[in-house]
């Protein structure tokens, strides 16, 4: 699993930094959940939460949701594989949302976790005129 998660990002990634390429298709709901293996799963409990819930409720784009996975993202617990695999899933999650209702949600956190969030998500060079309302969302 871990394995497809990586050659996964690796070709979203890939995909991105190329200079023909076509606008980035978001993740479906299966690889979000798939991304979200054990590491993430285990962190969540260790935070006191239920990751996969989170997930689940902000894949049905349900603010709550999504606001979890923003808190998660200061916690202990969400650095290593975890870190990188919510990182990740945080990126699918902004191009499924798009950037208004996704920042909108952002916005309603407190600085330290909207800054935590901006500086988590993997967004490839270039992109970041893409999602200039996310970006916005907490200085660099």
């Amino acid at each position: 699993m871990r394995i497809a998660f990586m050659t996964g990002l690796a070709v979203l990634l890939g995909v991105a930094s190329s200079v023909h390429a076509r606008p980035l298709e978001p993740p479906s709901a299966a690889q979000l959940r798939e991304w979200a293996s054990p590491d993430c799963i285990n962190a969540g409990k260790y935070a006191g939460f239920d990751y996969a819930r989170a997930l689940e409720r902000a894949i049905r784009k349900e603010p709550f949701g999504l606001a979890q996975l923003f808190r998660a993202t200061y916690t202990v617990g969400f650095d290593g594989g975890a870190g990188e695999t919510h990182s990740a899933i945080l990126f699918g999650l902004l191009q499924r949302w798009g950037d208004r209702r996704f920042a909108h949600v952002l916005r309603a956190q407190k600085l330290r976790i909207r800054k935590a969030v901006i500086d988590t998500i993997p967004i490839p060079p270039g992109s970041r005129l893409k999602f200039p309302l996310t970006d916005a969302s907490a200085p660099h």
